[in-house]
């Protein structure tokens, strides 16, 4: 007599060559650098590329030889500290900033919401919706900084640091001619070292767990995500409460 294991020979939940080969290439990209397997299947199921977890995306990639240098990987964080000033006493000194991606009803089709926040507020300065991933949208984002808090014509030594990651936006010669151009002084976060910009993930992350939040947007409808976020961010700078600051608006 046969003895077989009873059920199927594949679970139903398996993870599909499709979602394998699509990890490989979000692996491959140059904003995924510093991500842990964590952050890869985090930043992967947000855009709708793969689902999965993170130990199955530590399998995968060591298997494919593409996971052994992300073993460790926040102990591993290399270079200097963003220079961020030691202790804020006010708003405008130190501001940071990142996009996300934000799903709608396309597969695998985004609007990138654009975000600049002061650390000592938390106070969303600007904010961008964009189809768009050039660091045109980052120039926009940093002057519409710069007008709402008016300081076009601010000294120098009253311009805040500018603490941003590694993506290609913000290491684009135009984003960092422009820093040089407005008298800002731009810090990058650490390679490996996701925790070096902490405030604005923590914003995004708020924004995603919204209970408003709809989870996903109308990609032919721009008035829809503009409007959702016309009044969120007021809400969220006049009315949430930050625990980090003692549960103040």
């Amino acid at each position: 007599m046969d003895y077989q294991k009873p059920g199927p020979k594949q679970a139903q939940h398996a993870i599909m060559p499709t979602e394998k080969q699509a990890l490989v290439d979000f692996v491959g990209r140059e904003a995924t650098t510093d991500y842990s397997f964590q952050m890869l299947a985090l930043k992967g199921s947000e855009q709708g590329l793969f689902f999965m977890s993170a130990s199955s995306v530590r399998l995968i990639l060591q298997d494919t030889g593409l996971g052994d240098d992300r073993t460790g990987r926040r102990r591993l964080g290399a270079g200097t500290k963003p220079n961020r000033p030691e202790e804020l006493t006010g708003p405008n000194q130190c501001w940071c900033w990142d996009l996300s991606y934000l799903k709608t009803d396309v597969l695998r089709v985004f609007w990138f919401l654009y975000v600049m926040l002061d650390e000592w507020s938390r106070k969303v300065i600007a904010w961008r919706v964009s189809r768009s991933l050039a660091c045109d949208e980052a120039l926009r984002l940093i002057d519409d900084a710069i007008l709402a808090e008016y300081l076009l014509e601010a000294p120098e030594n009253r311009m805040p640091v500018v603490v941003n990651d590694r993506g290609s936006q913000m290491k684009a010669k135009e984003v960092k001619q422009m820093f040089t151009d407005m008298g800002l002084t731009q810090t990058f976060s650490r390679p490996k070292t996701p925790n070096d910009n902490p405030f604005v993930e923590s914003l995004l992350g708020t924004v995603k767990t919204a209970p408003v939040y709809p989870g996903w947007f109308p990609y032919d409808d721009e008035s829809v995500v503009q409007g959702y976020f016309g009044k969120y961010f007021p809400w969220y700078n006049n009315e949430h409460y930050h625990s980090r600051i003692g549960y103040v608006t």
